[in-house]
């Protein structure tokens, strides 16, 4: 069993070619990248990564190509959360089929207000169904876009019944006082923040870093706030502030339409500005607007492949 990734972690775009299929080996390649510039582990699957907008069989396709790519297992987590537990499960399954043992999960998230036992009842059922002991479940907390929330009360109760399961979380919520709670409260749960806004207050409150999806453009600066954090260095405030100023920037314009913009201003590849509907690119007024904007904070991003 390999050890938990902890640290930046970048929730890794999905790059498709003009055909909108996925291009497996541009997607690949950005994630060694990331893992290159900052990142010390990659999400993929996640919301910015389009997860939803693909088929299971797509998944499983992709999957069975990076357990073949070279890159370190024991540094990915895949996004396995689906509305159904057959097809949660078998993702799984296939995740840690090539070698992946981090897997965050969803809520079943179309149906609105489960009750906590509901919620316990689908993820014990996943438990049973993958049955395998390396398996790292990570919990995606994202209420504004699935409408279903984990209480302290259910993470509480994964953790008394399935030890060693339920090894943290990922808060997209956006409240840092809830982040907090948590990495107080549940001894062993790695926090992670979904913004890198809070990486170095979510690092200080006892979590253990940041799934980010602007980290797929931020990835080098978070990895300098993390570095300066763990070496107690005397300007880790200053990286954070300069850090915060560039994702508060992103954050205005949509997600995975904004940052396929810069990939693809930066990299020449016009392929990047790809997303599925009902995704649309950035019109230009709007994509010449956000590369002002992060030059206004400073932003660069290290040399990428064409």
């Amino acid at each position: 069993m390999s050890e938990r990734i902890k640290g930046v972690m970048a929730a890794g775009l999905t790059a498709f070619n003009d055909d909108l299929s996925i291009d497996v080996q541009g997607t690949l390649d950005h994630s060694k990248w990331l893992l290159a510039n900052g990142c010390d582990g990659v999400l993929l699957f996640g919301t910015t990564g389009e997860a939803n907008s693909l088929s299971l069989k797509e998944r499983l396709d992709f999957l069975d190509v990076l357990g073949e790519s070279g890159l370190p297992m024991d540094r990915m987590m895949i996004g396995t959360g689906c509305c159904s537990l057959p097809e949660t499960v078998e993702l799984t399954k296939k995740t840690l089929e090539i070698g992946i043992e981090s897997a965050l999960m969803l809520p079943p998230f179309y149906y609105k207000n489960p009750s906590d036992d509901g919620l316990f009842a689908h993820f014990a059922r996943v438990v049973e169904a993958v049955g395998d002991d390396r398996m790292k479940i990570y919990l995606y907390h994202f209420p504004q876009m699935s409408a279903v929330p984990f209480s302290h009360d259910l993470i509480g109760r994964f953790l008394k019944e399935f030890p060693g399961v339920f090894c943290g979380i990922k808060d997209s919520s956006g409240d840092f006082a809830n982040m907090k709670a948590m990495a107080e409260a549940f001894d062993g749960f790695d926090v992670f923040a979904g913004t890198e806004r809070y990486l170095l207050d979510t690092l200080k409150a006892g979590g253990v870093g940041t799934i980010t999806a602007t980290g797929n453009c931020t990835s080098s600066l978070c990895g300098a706030v993390y570095a300066a954090w763990k070496a107690g260095a005397p300007d880790m405030e200053g990286l954070q502030e300069q850090l915060t100023a560039q994702r508060l920037a992103l954050q205005n314009y949509p997600a995975a339409a904004g940052l396929k913009e810069l990939l693809a201003r930066e990299s020449g590849k016009a392929s990047w500005r790809n997303v599925r509907a009902p995704f649309l690119p950035l019109p230009k007024e709007k994509a010449d607007a956000l590369a002002a904007d992060m030059a206004k904070v400073n932003w660069q991003l290290p040399a990428m492949a064409a």
